[in-house]
């Protein structure tokens, strides 16, 4: 009997090839399309610097997504408000929108003019640049600056809404339509 145990090898159940399998195994499950990512939505429309941005680009969903802690921004640079997303698929840049308007200090519409810019940037496209003729607006609904003396940082959240159409061009063969935008963004 003694022989008999000496010649039977106990093993855990994954030694061994058994642990490069699991881990094979493991891996296939995660990388596959059993648990698909949801479909993005919309953010709702708020107005307390949430960080949020969205829009639809020719009905389809563009919410900003990738590396970076914050895909949406808000700056102001030499009078300039400029509201930027970036929808980032692993290392490739994908679609960008961004929006530019000069001298903001208040709530309110602001239509698109050589003074107010629109642009989108995708895949073979870049369109809104000042040759391109684009209709819409942006409407400011929240603009405060506020500070906290307690820490020494001052604020900016902006928020509102957009819309527009950006004609085709030589830089841009279809029509860009983007429709019920809307973003909620903080400056410190």
């Amino acid at each position: 009997m003694k022989n008999l145990l000496k010649k039977i090898r106990f093993s855990p159940p994954l030694g061994g090839g058994g642990l490069l399998l699991g881990l094979l195994l493991a891996y296939a499950l995660n990388s596959c399309s059993l648990f698909p990512e949801p479909d993005p939505t919309l953010p709702p429309i708020t107005q307390n610097g949430a960080e949020t941005f969205g829009c639809l680009v020719n009905g389809k969903v563009f919410v900003p997504k990738g590396n970076s802690k914050y895909p949406a921004v808000v700056k102001i640079y030499n009078g300039w408000l400029n509201i930027f997303a970036t929808r980032i698929s692993g290392n490739e840049i994908g679609d960008q929108i961004g929006i530019s308007i000069a001298d903001v200090d208040k709530t309110g519409d602001y239509y698109f003019t050589e003074k107010k810019l629109f642009r989108y940037f995708g895949q073979n496209c870049t369109a809104g640049l000042d040759d391109i003729p684009i209709n819409g607006k942006v409407v400011i609904t929240k603009f405060e600056r506020g500070e906290d003396k307690t820490n020494n940082l001052k604020w900016l959240i902006v928020s509102g809404t957009f819309e527009g159409t950006i004609l085709p061009s030589t830089k841009c063969s279809d029509t860009i339509k983007i429709t019920q935008g809307r973003f909620d963004l903080k400056l410190q």
